[in-house]
């Protein structure tokens, strides 16, 4: 190639004026080290996050469940003193159709004699 060609296709030259300008206009090279955390640091960055994840989930779920189990023990006992009640309603029901002694105790807490309208029929 002539020397007019090498002017307009050859990079050869530009680049390392180029290299020197650059190297010239930064000053003494002075390395600077860039500060990167150690491995376990990152590591233990993301395993406590997962850990506080997982205990706050499992705190929720656990919270949950424990006042379900206490409303469960309020209901069976509820559930039992009504059956209870249940029970004796029934028992006094039926003391009332068939014990004479009941009925006519009864009578007479609300004012009716059972003699005198039996034999007044």
């Amino acid at each position: 190639m002539s020397k007019a060609a090498n002017i307009y296709w050859d990079n050869s030259q530009s680049r390392s004026t180029t290299v020197r300008r650059t190297a010239k206009s930064r000053g003494p090279v002075t390395r600077t080290r860039r500060r990167t955390a150690p491995w376990w640091l990152s590591s233990l960055i993301v395993t406590s996050i997962f850990v506080m994840l997982c205990v706050s989930i499992n705190f929720r779920a656990f919270t949950e469940m424990r006042e379900e189990a206490t409303q469960n023990t309020r209901l069976a006992t509820q559930i039992q003193s009504l059956t209870d009640e249940n029970l004796a309603l029934q028992e006094e029901i039926h003391a009332l159709k068939t014990n004479p002694e009941i009925i006519q105790r009864e009578a007479k807490k609300i004012g009716i004699n059972l003699r005198s309208e039996v034999s007044s029929q």
